[in-house]
């Protein structure tokens, strides 16, 4: 895991393999561990719909609508490409990002090898993640109504959680 934050991804390309598997999954739903198996061509993202139980279990996503990509407060993403590094015919990078109060917020990113064995590396931060905007959304407006552009916010996202959440707390009012 780097500590850095993701420095703004690609634009998003959508690869067939992860609509077409959604479309043949629960809902537009499918499992991430068969998108282990199809190496991204571009840049994209998903969505991420439900991650449960033990290493091995539930861990599912569906492909981000657009274009452009958008997503909503409250929204667990992956951000998933071809590797950058400088073996990047065996890696694959990998982000977790939320949106927040109308941001995109930046969680980890990894550059991983292209072994299939990256859903099971990067599940506890999305448990994590998702645990966190389940938690907020009680206290806090998450801006869940509200789309941002995932290509565009990548560019500008920052560290950090947007002000008015950052303030919960501390005597300060969100939502």
């Amino acid at each position: 895991m780097t500590s850095e934050t993701p420095a703004g991804p690609a634009p998003a390309g959508t690869a067939p393999d992860v609509r077409e598997a959604a479309a043949g999954g629960t809902g537009g739903q499918v499992d991430v561990r068969f998108l282990t198996w199809r190496r991204p061509f571009a840049a994209t993202w998903l969505l991420v719909t439900a991650i449960g139980g033990p290493a091995g279990e539930v861990f599912n996503v569906s492909a981000v609508p657009g274009p452009p990509p958008h997503a909503h407060g409250g929204d667990v993403l992956l951000h998933v490409s071809p590797g950058t590094g400088p073996d990047a015919a065996a890696a694959l990078s990998v982000a977790v990002w939320t949106v927040a109060a109308g941001a995109l917020v930046p969680v980890a990113a990894w550059d991983l090898p292209d072994d299939g064995g990256w859903p099971e590396r990067v599940r506890a931060t999305v448990t994590f993640a998702m645990s966190a905007m389940t938690e907020l959304a009680e206290h806090a407006d998450l801006g869940g109504l509200e789309p941002v552009d995932l290509d565009a916010a990548a560019v500008t996202a920052v560290r950090g959680l947007p002000r008015p959440l950052a303030m919960l707390g501390r005597g300060g009012a969100a939502g």
